[in-house]
C-alpha cells in the first residue's frame, strides 16, 4: 500500500530553526483530517481549512519570538560601513551604543543606550504577546 504524502514532506529542505518547528507542527496534525478531506475537498480547500488553522498558534509564537530581535539589524554591516557613509545614515541602536560606550569611553551612557533597545524590544514582545491573546492564541503564555 502506498503511503499518502502529506504537506510535511514538502518542506524538508526548509532551513533555520523555525523549518524545524513548522515542520514539527505540521507533523502534528492528524492525518485523518486530511484522508476525511481528500473525497471532496482540492489541495487549496485542505490547505485553508486544515493545514493552516493547524499552525496558527505556532506561526503567533513565532512572530511574538520574532519581534524581539526586530531592533537588532546586524550590527557588524552598519559598524563597517559607518566611515564611508557617514554616522547619521548609519546609526542603529547597536552602533550608538557601541560607538559611545567602547570607542569614546563613556560606558554608563552607551550602557543606557542598550538598556532602552532592551526594554523597547520586551515592550514588542509584551505588546505583541497582547495582541495574540486578543486573537484567542496562547503566545508565550496561557492566560
Amino acid at each position: 500500500m502506498r503511503r499518502r504524502r502529506g504537506p510535511e514532506d514538502r518542506y524538508e529542505h526548509r532551513e533555520g530553526p523555525e523549518g524545524g518547528v513548522f515542520l514539527a507542527a505540521l507533523s502534528a496534525i492528524n492525518n485523518e483530517l486530511y484522508e476525511a478531506a481528500a473525497d471532496g475537498a482540492g489541495r487549496m480547500r485542505r490547505m485553508w481549512h486544515i493545514t493552516l488553522p493547524g499552525l496558527r498558534g505556532v506561526t503567533v509564537l513565532m512572530l511574538v519570538l520574532r519581534l524581539g530581535n526586530a531592533l537588532s539589524v546586524g550590527f557588524e554591516q552598519f559598524l563597517i560601513q559607518r566611515e564611508a557613509v557617514g554616522h547619521d545614515a548609519a546609526d542603529v541602536l547597536d552602533t550608538f551604543s557601541f560607538h559611545y560606550g567602547i570607542a569614546t569611553g563613556d560606558y554608563s551612557y552607551g550602557a543606557a543606550a542598550g538598556l532602552v533597545k532592551s526594554v523597547l524590544s520586551l515592550l514588542l514582545i509584551w505588546g505583541a504577546n497582547g495582541l495574540a491573546h486578543v486573537f484567542g492564541e496562547d503566545g508565550l503564555y496561557r492566560k
